[in-house]
């Protein structure tokens, strides 16, 4: 989930459970670190070099994988009464030990979708929350090493990994779902109320969470300024476009978009952009680029890679 340098992907590994990309075929992909925007962040010292955690506001932290290719985000979103931790990563490291450094406050999970690169820490946690489909509910069963040791090799990885990590036994353990949310619930986290809202595409059971009083938008993988993926076999480029403009339907009260991986504090005008091309995309003369099975558009900030043929078909709900 890279800027331009990645989108030439060299998947030699095929994961089982539909969520490649694994592996970069740039042998320098780390050339872009550190990425500069984040040094407009304090950095909190938690003790893990594999993780950086950056406060953001007063009450919103970022915890950061910069040390694996895809980068991946995490936000710990601080109430009066409780906390929300959005996405858990890759389970490498002792995420559970750095939000207990961050807040004493009960933590609820929500991802914003169950790929395993969002999902792999869910088991250090008490209260999961997530869709009621067989979607979620599979992805929760865990992924073997078979299925997913491809993302975690040598050569996805630049510096600092945990001593306690393995590259021959890493796995995603299964976790449990204990409350079911549905979209546009509202989850109170005391002063501090988080909208859920269903934009399937990047995978069936993909939301994005949305917090007016503090004017921000967790994205997940649905939006991101580098390639976004929409090729996989439970992708759905049709559910993607309606997702699209579901998000900037809701884009009054926000300013700024926490991606899944990169970069975060993303302009809401991103929303826009994110439309257009959509929109860009269903119509015929459009340009793209063409690889074995896949489509690439090009917007500039971002791109999105869909199946070729363009794929009509729907997954929501799945």
């Amino acid at each position: 989930m890279k800027y331009k340098l990645i989108l030439l992907l060299a998947v030699i590994f095929t994961a089982s459970c539909d969520q490649a990309p694994d592996v970069p075929s740039e042998e320098n992909w780390y050339d872009v670190m550190p990425r500069a925007s984040w040094a407009e962040y304090e950095q909190i010292d938690t003790g893990q070099d594999w993780f950086e955690v950056y406060k953001l506001t007063d009450n919103t932290y970022a915890i950061y994988e910069p040390n694996q290719w895809q980068e991946a985000i995490s936000y710990l979103l601080l109430g009066t009464e409780r906390a929300m931790l959005v996405d858990t990563l890759q389970g490498v490291g002792d995420l559970k030990a750095v939000t207990d450094k961050l807040t004493q406050l009960p933590i609820i999970v929500m991802n914003t979708h169950s790929h395993y690169d969002h999902v792999s820490s869910n088991y250090q946690y008490d209260t999961v929350y997530g869709l009621n489909m067989p979607y979620t509910a599979n992805n929760a069963k865990g992924h073997t090493h078979d299925e997913i040791g491809g993302s975690m090799t040598p050569e996805t990885i630049w510096k600092n990994l945990p001593d306690t990590f393995s590259f021959e036994f890493y796995e995603s353990k299964a976790y449990e779902i204990d409350k079911f949310v549905a979209d546009g619930e509202i989850i109170d986290l005391g002063g501090r109320e988080i909208e859920v809202i269903y934009i399937p595409g990047h995978s069936p059971d993909s939301v994005i969470l949305v917090d007016k009083q503090n004017r921000m938008m967790m994205t997940g993988d649905t939006f991101y300024p580098a390639p976004i993926y929409l090729y996989s076999d439970t992708a759905s480029f049709q559910d993607f476009f309606m997702s699209a403009q579901i998000m900037f339907s809701n884009r009054n009260g926000i300013d700024f978009l926490l991606p899944g991986h990169n970069e975060t504090m993303q302009s809401v005008d991103y929303l826009n952009e994110l439309r257009a091309a959509s929109l860009a995309i269903i119509n015929p003369t459009t340009e793209f680029t063409q690889a074995t099975g896949r489509r690439s558009y090009d917007f500039g900030a971002f791109s999105i890679i869909v199946k070729d043929p363009l794929d009509f078909g729907l997954r929501r709900g799945e």
